[in-house]
């Protein structure tokens, strides 16, 4: 198992136009087999601060999902609203 975590901080004018795409994506990278988790979870005291917690069932499986449709929509249309670039941290499970 793998799980990722992905920092994200958005422009305020930009929100909305981001859940719409970030949620998206969490549901349909919910539908890939090598995907068990995937959620969007916004900072209770920072508002416009979130992370995506993703859990993969491998490596193989993570990168298989680097190559959807919805992630490339993700790249080419929910990153441009953030603020600053993405931060990625890789965990494995003791």
């Amino acid at each position: 198992m793998l799980v990722q975590i992905v920092f994200l901080q958005v422009l305020p004018h930009n929100r909305e136009q981001f859940l719409q795409i970030a949620l998206k994506n969490c549901g349909e990278s919910l539908k890939e087999p090598g995907v068990l988790q995937f959620d969007l979870l916004e900072r209770e005291d920072l508002p416009n601060s979130f992370c995506l917690y993703e859990v993969y069932r491998s490596q193989a499986d993570l990168e298989a999902h680097r190559l959807t449709p919805h992630f490339d929509e993700w790249v080419k249309k929910g990153v441009p609203l953030l603020e600053g670039g993405r931060v990625r941290q890789l965990y494995h499970p003791l």
